[in-house]
């Protein structure tokens, strides 16, 4: 089976994402309620999906164009809006490893979040 551009890109997103979830794990105590919600629901779930699709891809399953697109650009606005929450929080706290943590979390989190774009762009170009 050769490796396809798409296979590559779905395998950095689920590399980012399992960073993003060990390092919430090391860096959580954001104060706001939604943001917490929203930041491990992206992060959590995402794993989730992104191993069902890398699964399917791995066992030769077609996955639906448009399925790919929706969770394609869904993750992008998730983890675009988690990275922004999670920097926004952690910008003005004091200069610790846990906050060192949390700002890579969320740097991750938007660099994931543009690769879930380009991810999509090139689903819908294909």
């Amino acid at each position: 089976m050769a490796v396809s551009r798409l296979s590559i890109v779905k395998f950095l997103e689920l590399a980012l994402t399992i960073s993003c979830v060990a390092l919430h794990y090391k860096s959580m105590g954001e104060a706001d309620e939604m943001t917490r919600l929203l930041v491990a629901g992206t992060f959590v779930g995402y794993t989730i999906i992104l191993v069902g699709l890398f699964a399917g891809y791995l066992l030769g399953e077609p996955i639906s164009k448009k399925i790919d697109l929706f969770f394609s650009l869904l993750g992008c606005a998730m983890f675009i809006a988690s990275g922004v929450l999670i920097l926004q929080e952690w910008e003005s706290g004091f200069k610790t490893d846990r906050r060192k943590m949390a700002i890579s979390k969320g740097a991750l989190a938007v660099i994931n979040g543009v690769l879930f774009f380009f991810d999509s762009v090139f689903t819908f170009r294909a």
